[in-house]
């Protein structure tokens, strides 16, 4: 981690809830000027990539626990060698072995220049297929002077091409696109505040009472409550992971119920995501080969977001700088965007435009910035373009709760529990004892408390068109 860094800051945070001994370890501060609002904005409330999905509305209701997500396969596809294949003589065929079942009698087979012995590739056509999978395909070359000159290794994709029919000749076999499934689960977060009487009637400072989060302690307990149950949903869609431990929870009837979590965006894109690593600096290198990815998997030019940490963003910016100079006569290049509530500056480069915005969080001292952790140069891209998928919803039973719906999503999208008139996106609410701020008292005790819940999922969608940008060294 090359990011300089100076000492942690201090919070004094800990666990219990605000009551006559937090009074007394605290009232020269409370009551002695102070920047708390200052502090609040520094080192709390910094912006949150979850916060950028919610305000650009990449959200979804959901009517269960589980969801699974079928997405459309590509309408195209390649023959990848299973096995390699042979070098031949000269107008011989050729036994091409797949595991893939796309190939069909009559359509051309595209064989790479370099195995060839010629400059440009070479079309064969399948004249036979069998086997149940893998698949042999017999191919005869077009021209009797084509051959097989280098082995093609296994792994090798193969393009298929146009078909080829005499006249009075019947139909190609027709093809049936492929759907590929993935279930998502809610996680359930939670977050508690807790009042000993009469804290909210002693008297404050006027300066902390006008802090920028609250007017009242109250308030600012429950801003600042609200504030942690965004971040814990916000650490959920970044570095989520399911349950594979086996975690169970008790309900108030000693009933054991498994805890439900899922795949968050950071290590599903390590696992699904194409990667593109630099060193050093980011520079317009690095932009012209994004356009080379996308383009691997189908996807043409045109918009990403580009989501990053503050380190490679000084490395975008200065290599932008010297661009401009070199290339540019002095003239901006970039133009910011705004009307979405945050911040982007954008630009285009080898036909790609680019939405870049930097996520704070990922610099944020008492989070993903802390020392030891390499966010501040990682950097996460998604193509502008929706996907289509079908949605089914499935209860705690994992049976299935409403029939299937067609959706288009984005890349990544927020999924809320909220369906027959119960909203789980954020529930509050007061357990109050004896008190004096007008709750209905429920219990014996000189005490209020707040609870706060959200049941929520992170959807990753065609996770193979987005880039996990690493920095090596």
């Amino acid at each position: 981690m090359s990011t300089p860094k100076g000492t942690a800051p201090a919070s004094g945070l800990g666990q219990g809830g605000y009551t006559t001994s937090w009074r007394t370890t605290y009232e020269s501060e409370t009551l002695a000027p102070q920047t708390y609002g200052d502090l609040v904005k520094l080192y709390g409330d910094m912006l949150r990539l979850f916060d950028i999905m919610a305000w650009s509305k990449k959200t979804e209701n959901v009517g269960g626990r589980s969801v699974t997500v079928f997405e459309e396969g590509a309408i195209l596809d390649t023959i990848d060698l299973s096995t390699a294949t042979a070098i031949g003589s000269a107008g011989a065929d050729i036994s091409v072995i797949s595991a893939k079942n796309a190939g069909r009698i009559g359509f051309d087979l595209h064989i790479p220049a370099q195995y060839t012995n010629q400059e440009i590739a070479v079309p064969y056509k399948i004249t036979a297929k069998s086997g149940s999978g893998p698949y042999t395909y017999t191919c005869s070359p077009w021209n009797s002077t084509f051959q097989i000159t280098t082995e093609v290794p296994i792994g090798q994709k193969l393009i298929l091409g146009a078909s080829s029919y005499a006249p009075g000749e019947g139909q190609p076999k027709a093809l049936k696109r492929a759907w590929y499934t993935h279930t998502h689960k809610t996680r359930i977060m939670k977050e508690s505040v807790f009042f000993e009487g009469g804290q909210q009637a002693l008297q404050e400072w006027a300066q902390l009472a006008q802090a920028t989060d609250g007017s009242t302690l109250v308030n600012r307990s429950l801003n600042e409550a609200e504030f942690r149950l965004r971040v814990q949903q916000a650490d959920h869609m970044l570095l989520g992971q399911p349950n594979n431990n086996s975690f169970t929870g008790t309900n108030s009837l000693s009933e054991s119920n498994t805890l439900t979590s899922d795949y968050g965006l950071i290590p599903g894109m390590y696992t699904d995501a194409m990667r593109q690593y630099y060193t050093g600096t980011y520079g317009t290198d690095n932009f012209d080969i994004v356009k080379f990815l996308l383009a691997s998997q189908g996807v043409g030019s045109g918009a990403v977001d580009y989501y990053y940490g503050q380190e490679l963003g000084l490395s975008i910016e200065n290599s932008g700088l010297g661009f401009i100079r070199e290339f540019s006569g002095g003239t901006d290049l970039q133009k910011a965007l705004t009307s979405i509530g945050f911040v982007m500056k954008q630009f285009t480069k080898n036909g790609v435009t680019f939405n870049l915005c930097e996520v704070p969080e990922f610099s944020n001292p008492l989070a993903y910035g802390a020392n030891g952790y390499n966010f501040e140069t990682m950097g996460l891209i998604f193509p502008q373009g929706k996907v289509t998928t079908q949605m089914n919803a499935y209860n705690d039973m994992g049976l299935s709760v409403g029939s299937s719906k067609k959706k288009a999503l984005d890349h990544v999208a927020l999924g809320y529990l909220n369906n027959n008139g119960e909203n789980r996106k954020l529930v509050v609410g007061d357990v109050a004892g004896v008190n004096g701020l007008g709750y209905k008292i429920t219990n014996e005790y000189d005490q209020v408390q707040w609870y706060m819940l959200t049941e929520m999922m992170t959807f990753l969608l065609a996770l193979n068109q987005s880039i996990l940008v690493l920095k090596t060294a």
